[in-house]
């Protein structure tokens, strides 16, 4: 880390001034040890939800404050094993739903879609709006259009295979992978869509 700073204070002033700056900014990541302050704060929530059941086990609390620590542990193991953070209504109609329907939507699918679901009362309402139908549309042209773009330079790297060098072939081959694994991260956007019409066509059956 030394020689970091010592790069920087050399170079700060020369026409290598953004890679300094880069190598100041390493240092300070490298400084602050992101891992251990992550780890820092789960401990700390560990340590919290630790004393909040342990004065719930105690028995001495006041009836509010028992329903208190009561939600907020429910809330905390909710949203660790689910995903979702939600009140205690819109946890108990989630988990009936997903009970009703879990040969046909997975947790993963609820968590995706939670974005789009209401509580209407007691019974939960899934919606998509004009600008949801917009973006699916879009991501799915622009899945298409890069997909197809990395499947033309497949047949141009194949095609040509025997004109080009080896390196031209293969860093034609990884841009059209790397093209490849773009498409499919864009088509994931559309998973909340999706799901959430898988939830709004269960929700219709049930009415």
């Amino acid at each position: 880390m030394e020689k970091l700073v010592e790069f920087f204070v050399q170079n700060a002033t020369t026409d290598k001034m953004w890679i300094a700056f880069l190598a100041l900014a390493i240092y300070y990541v490298l400084k602050k040890e992101p891992f251990k302050v992550f780890e820092h704060f789960s401990q700390k929530q560990e340590k919290e939800h630790t004393l909040a059941k342990e004065l719930l086990e105690t028995g001495k609390l006041s009836k509010d404050a028992n329903e208190f620590l009561r939600e907020h542990l429910e809330h905390y193991a909710f949203k660790r094993y689910y995903g979702i953070s939600a009140d205690a209504e819109m946890r108990n109609a989630l988990l009936k739903f997903q009970r009703k329907h879990q040969r046909e939507i997975s947790w993963a699918q609820v968590r995706r879609a939670c974005i789009n679901i209401k509580l209407r009362g007691s019974k939960l309402e899934a919606k998509l709006g004009l600008l949801d139908h917009i973006f699916r549309w879009f991501v799915t042209t622009l899945c298409w259009l890069v997909g197809a773009y990395a499947l033309f330079v497949i047949g141009l790297a194949v095609y040509a295979g025997s004109q080009i060098g080896r390196p031209q072939f293969f860093g034609l081959t990884a841009v059209a992978l790397v093209l490849l694994l773009v498409a499919m991260f864009f088509s994931s956007m559309n998973w909340p869509y999706h799901n959430t019409r898988t939830v709004m066509r269960l929700l219709t059956q049930e009415e």
